[in-house]
């Protein structure tokens, strides 16, 4: 017997087998650590972009927060420098409640800032609270007027003693107020609701009574009417820097900083917030602070405070700006101010009173609906407003025959070149940065004027439009001439007749005619009848009096006299 053995070659035995599982567990983890490394790469590209998106909004919120008071501080500044007579009361009530609102927002960033490291201390003092918030709520019932909007106090105790920050008690109760007044329409109500709750004896896990001790908490409750929040957006509302509605036409303006400070402010403190909403019907917020009794007594928690909450009242007086009478002409042109926040509007009111009749619009959609009421000769608007923001106003008011021809200035912190070629992409005839200066503005509105004088040369020989084209405003002029075409023989077509065919009111019509041509409505009539009579005096062999009756002229003496005054020469030599 010959026992032969036959050994593998080296690739199939059990090392080299050993070492393919070898390599291919490498290979495999190789390519999960890729992948994994990959993932991680994607959601750190991803997290990075949202970070930077969060950033560019916030510092967008913030270059407009920030804007928007140093245009009133600055330019009431100047105001009060040529004219201390006449601003140094009011305009120094703007600038004080302006310094106070960028003093609050500065204060909230380093709150915040504060909070993170740990630096921020509650300083806690003995006081009645109830009388405390008493106290800061009357700062907020001017603003509350001037929306027409009805305030509501209740408390179940007359006084309540008891341990609590002041200041940090301001921030958190003022920022919830001043939101709620700031989402509630006008003839709306906000309550707020202070409770003590004496809480109940503590359970065991089989639902039995641990103890007797109770643990008792103040309440504090603030509910509006007002547009209320979405249901999936309740959750992120304390986020830093989040937005219920972070578009161009949000209601009011804000950083999204407020109610993450108002969070972590009343954790601080040892309390809970909660929030419950409903769109359209409103919103509460609800406030639970522990109730202790171990700091410093003091009689008023008043002087703890560096000031009232008067400084978050931004909207300030304004209210009647728009029954404001100025002392000009009413030949002088009329500008509209489509504006929210009232201190600015009345800061541009200052710098053009002396030569315009001004109107005042406190939001995108009321400012549409003046312009097609009032057709003012020039509008200045902001960007951000609720309702409409101003690229919405501009496209609006540019592609309607009644307002077509108005310059817009449109006026906002929004500073960049993007914002700034979307306006002009919308038809803007101007384009200003927060803060301006007064005389730019008005070197911005002469110019635009004066380019509708222009414009008045082009259209004001009514008989050359059937040559012109291509823009809305040949076209209206082009119907205009042809309805008065059509009836010119008719004597008693006149201006109601004119409005009924074109589709306009009395004013409407006027304005507009008298923004192109610089001619009133019976004027225009008139010369559109004398352009026809000159054309049948060079073409007919009619006589003048025929030709007189022929355009709707009832006295061939009246008529020959206004004749000549339009052309220089009486119908005869015409001839």
């Amino acid at each position: 017997t010959l026992e032969i053995i036959i050994r593998p070659p080296w690739w199939q035995t059990v090392w080299a087998y050993t070492i393919y599982a070898f390599l291919i567990g490498l290979f495999g983890y190789l390519l999960y650590r890729y992948l994994l490394n990959r993932q991680f790469e994607l959601q750190e590209a991803n997290r990075l972009r949202e970070l930077d998106e969060v950033k560019t909004k916030l510092y967008t919120n913030i270059s407009h927060e920030f804007r928007t008071p140093l245009t009133v501080i600055s330019g009431m500044g100047q105001k009060i420098l040529e004219n201390p007579k006449k601003w140094s009361i009011e305009g120094g009530q703007l600038i004080t409640r302006n310094s106070n609102y960028l003093l609050q927002l500065v204060n909230q960033i380093l709150d915040l800032r504060k909070l993170e490291s740990g630096s921020l201390k509650v300083q806690h003092v003995q006081s009645d609270i109830v009388s405390y918030l008493q106290y800061l709520m009357q700062s907020f019932h001017s603003l509350a007027e001037n929306k027409d909007i009805r305030l509501h106090f209740y408390a179940e105790e007359k006084e309540l003693v008891m341990d609590f920050d002041p200041n940090k008690i301001q921030h958190i109760f003022t920022n919830l107020l001043s939101n709620a007044i700031k989402y509630t329409p006008e003839g709306g109500d906000v309550y707020v609701r202070v409770e003590k709750d004496e809480g109940g004896r503590a359970r065991d896990e089989g639902g039995r009574a641990k103890d007797r001790s109770t643990r008792s908490t103040l309440q504090i409750k603030i509910r509006d009417t007002g547009i209320g929040i979405p249901e999936d957006q309740l959750p992120h509302i304390f986020d830093r820097f989040y937005q219920v509605d972070d578009s161009s036409t949000r209601k009011g303006e804000g950083t999204g900083i407020g109610l993450a400070l108002t969070k972590e402010l009343v954790q601080l403190l040892k309390g809970e917030i909660s929030v419950k909403s409903q769109v359209n019907k409103g919103t509460e917020f609800n406030i639970q602070l522990p109730i202790s009794n171990e700091g410093p007594l003091q009689e008023t928690a008043r002087d703890q405070i560096w000031g009232t909450a008067a400084g978050t009242a931004k909207e300030g007086t304004g209210k009647n700006l728009l029954n404001k009478s100025t002392a000009v002409a009413d030949t002088n042109p009329l500008a509209l101010i489509i504006e929210d926040n009232a201190d600015v509007a009345k800061y541009i009111f200052s710098c053009l009173e002396d030569r315009y009749q001004l109107l005042w619009a406190k939001n995108g959609r009321q400012g549409i609906d003046m312009a097609f009421e009032t057709v003012p000769d020039i509008i200045i608007s902001d960007v951000m407003m609720p309702e409409k923001d101003g690229f919405e106003v501009c496209q609006t008011l540019k592609q309607d025959v009644r307002t077509s021809h108005i310059p817009i200035i449109l006026l906002t912190a929004k500073a960049d070149m993007d914002s700034k070629l979307e306006g002009l992409r919308h038809g803007a005839d101007a384009y200003l940065a927060k803060p301006f200066e007064p005389k730019e503005l008005n070197i911005r509105l002469e110019q635009l004027i004066e380019l509708r004088k222009k414009l008045q040369d082009r259209y004001r020989n009514t008989t050359s439009f059937k040559q012109q084209s291509g823009n809305i405003e040949d076209e209206f002029l082009k119907q205009l001439n042809q309805v008065i075409q059509d009836n010119i023989s008719d004597e008693n077509f006149g201006i109601q007749q004119l409005c009924r065919a074109i589709g306009l009111s009395r004013t409407q019509l006027h304005r507009k005619i008298k923004a192109l041509t610089n001619k009133s409505t019976s004027i225009y009539i008139r010369s559109i009848r004398l352009a026809k009579a000159r054309e049948l005096l060079k073409s007919t062999k009619l006589n003048v009096s025929e030709i007189a009756y022929e355009v709707g002229f009832s006295n061939p003496v009246y008529f020959t006299q206004v004749f000549s005054e339009e052309f220089g020469v009486p119908p005869s030599e015409m001839r």
